[in-house]
């Protein structure tokens, strides 16, 4: 059967059939014990693991839809995405694999409440007629707080991204920033606590978002290298870097029109 080369940024991807083929790691084992988790427990928001093929390839079902990336209209991707971390979140608390490694990050990411995604972002969602029904690229799935994986959604779908990255991103420019994280507030249901704690934890999240690229990519593994050296104006984790900057800048302002709107 033919394969086709897919663009899965720090992995290799490949569509065979109605099937995406994936390298495996020392974590997949947990990864695929989650899937066949969230399978048994009617979660369709998440591919399907289908077995290892003659090549040692993780085999996944192809999800169909769309992935909304580069951006453009995301009508009701930011609220279908949040409600879906959402119930992800819920179906998913309480569980634990019984293979129990996973490719943890090189950073301390809080104490965990659920097994995040954690890298819930536009590149690794699938929509059908512009509302977020799964997501894919779950190699680095790692116990986390619920906040941690919100956090990434929320810089990455909002998104929080300084002014200069925009049209880079492929973004529209400016961004209604309040209006878009309340929005996400509201669809994920997060409680005050949730909420506080979401917006101290974003700066957080995304200097560990760089941190990961740069220590990764100094290890040599495979596909972070290479983004890592990505060309200007993104080299080095450049571009979060300015990110932060522009979150840390302007955050009380954001939490202070947020708390004089609720």
């Amino acid at each position: 059967m033919e394969e086709r080369r897919v663009d899965g940024g720090i992995n290799q991807v490949t569509q065979v059939g109605q099937t995406i083929r994936r390298t495996v790691g020392p974590w997949s084992a947990s990864v695929h014990e989650l899937l066949k988790y969230l399978e048994a427990r009617g979660f369709a928001g998440a591919p399907r693991f289908l077995g290892v093929d003659q090549d040692g390839r993780e085999i996944l079902s192809l999800v169909p839809g769309d992935t909304p990336w580069p951006p453009g209209p995301m009508s009701g991707v930011l609220e279908s995405a949040a409600a879906l971390l959402r119930r992800y979140h819920d179906v998913v608390e309480g569980w634990r694999p019984a293979a129990g490694a996973w490719q943890l990050a090189p950073v301390a990411v809080g104490e965990p409440e659920v097994i995040c995604h954690n890298d819930v972002a536009p590149w690794n969602l699938i929509a059908r007629d512009g509302s977020v029904v799964a997501f894919v690229d779950w190699d680095t799935a790692a116990p986390g707080p619920r906040m941690w994986d919100l956090a990434y959604l929320a810089y990455t779908l909002v998104p929080l991204a300084a002014p200069e990255n925009l049209q880079a991103m492929g973004w529209p420019s400016p961004t209604a920033v309040c209006e878009r994280l309340a929005r996400i507030r509201d669809a994920y249901g997060c409680t005050q606590e949730q909420w506080d704690t979401l917006l101290d934890t974003i700066p957080v999240r995304v200097r560990a978002a760089y941190d990961t690229m740069r220590i990764w990519a100094s290890e040599d593994r495979p596909g972070w290298q290479a983004q890592w050296e990505q060309p200007e104006p993104w080299r080095h984790g450049a571009g979060y870097l300015r990110d932060l900057t522009y979150i840390e800048t302007y955050l009380d302002n954001w939490k202070a029109t947020l708390k004089s709107r609720s």
